[in-house]
């Protein structure tokens, strides 16, 4: 349940803005992961803040900003800000790129997302040097080429570029999404990698399918591409996803495809998935996951899940714990 720190804080900044309001949440969790050889203790908190409000002339304002603790040695921000109105909404900072915008990716298992049996692992996509490394590719993710949360998916000039923030658009008109985004290719006054994306979806009834079409050009070489093909079905209680991306040009993904489902019994939700990954040096990889979480009410729930991968040098995950929102 998020609190309300104020509720009419004065902004100063323009005249004729109304008043806003600012709001604190979080998430966190608690359990023990099983990483393939031990059991260990895992926990997190996630604190968010979250501001909004409306000019005169109706147009929706607002920005977040999230804090992570992992454990002592890890921790972290994230934070973007955003104007909407008809024309649609307007994003700047730590936010995914438009094909992921409008599809995310499949359904999350267990409560730490198990992402030792990542995608990560195959060998021609892990590789951190030249453009393509994607060294921390999940198990669930669809392996977008563009913008994870303010930073590149792939690797810069030297190192894999965390740089920020990127600018992302979306928009809703009837039964047709749009999204665009893109970087600006730079680390303060160094050139990295140059990022834009574009998507699009129709909804007709209860399905939704889209396309995607990534580009980052680098400071040095030819361009990485990628085409993404999205759909969603809702089947009663069970929602289902599936995709399949292609990838040209430098980057080292050749082909990705899978498909999640996710069925509501009651307070029980069941989440499953199937992803595969192809690097066009011929090293492949298939990862499974199944999970389900039990809604104690009150933003608590207990989840657990498993999830494994046939590529070399992975090792089953498990975890069992309580999540909780606040």
């Amino acid at each position: 349940m998020k609190k309300v720190l104020f509720a009419t804080t004065a902004l100063v900044f323009s005249a004729g803005i109304a008043a806003a309001e600012v709001s604190v949440g979080g998430d966190g969790r608690m359990g023990v992961m099983y990483n393939g050889s031990d059991w260990n203790f895992s926990s997190r908190i996630r604190v968010s803040f979250t501001a909004s409000g409306t000019t005169d002339g109706g147009l929706e304002f607002g920005g977040s900003v999230r804090a992570d603790q992992a454990s002592a040695a890890t921790n972290g921000t994230a934070a973007s800000v955003y104007i909407s109105g008809a024309f649609g909404k307007l994003s700047m900072g730590d936010v995914v790129g438009a094909p992921e915008a409008l599809f995310g990716d499949l359904p999350e298992v267990g409560y730490t997302d198990l992402d030792g049996a990542g995608l990560g692992n195959v060998s021609g996509l892990a590789t951190p040097a030249g453009l393509n490394g994607r060294p921390n590719l999940g198990a669930n993710e669809i392996p977008y080429l563009t913008g994870d949360n303010g930073g590149s998916v792939v690797a810069g000039t030297t190192t894999n570029d965390t740089s920020g923030p990127n600018l992302l658009y979306t928009g809703t008109f009837g039964a047709f999404s749009v999204a665009a985004s893109l970087s600006d290719g730079k680390v303060g006054s160094t050139n990295y990698n140059q990022e834009y994306a574009v998507g699009a979806a129709y909804t007709f009834g209860n399905y939704t399918v889209g396309l995607g079409y990534e580009i980052v050009d680098p400071t040095t070489g030819s361009n990485a591409k990628q085409a993404t093909l999205s759909g969603v079905g809702q089947f009663g209680n069970t929602s289902v996803k599936a995709y399949y991306a292609d990838g040209s040009g430098s980057n080292n993904l050749d082909k990705a495809y899978g498909i999640g489902a996710t069925s509501v019994f009651g307070a029980t939700s069941v989440m499953a998935y199937v992803n595969y990954a192809k690097a066009d040096d011929g090293t492949e990889g298939t990862a499974y996951g199944l999970g389900a979480a039990y809604d104690l009410g009150g933003g608590a729930s207990i989840v657990g899940g498993v999830a494994d991968s046939d590529i070399a040098g992975t090792d089953t995950q498990a975890d069992l714990g309580v999540k909780f929102s606040f």
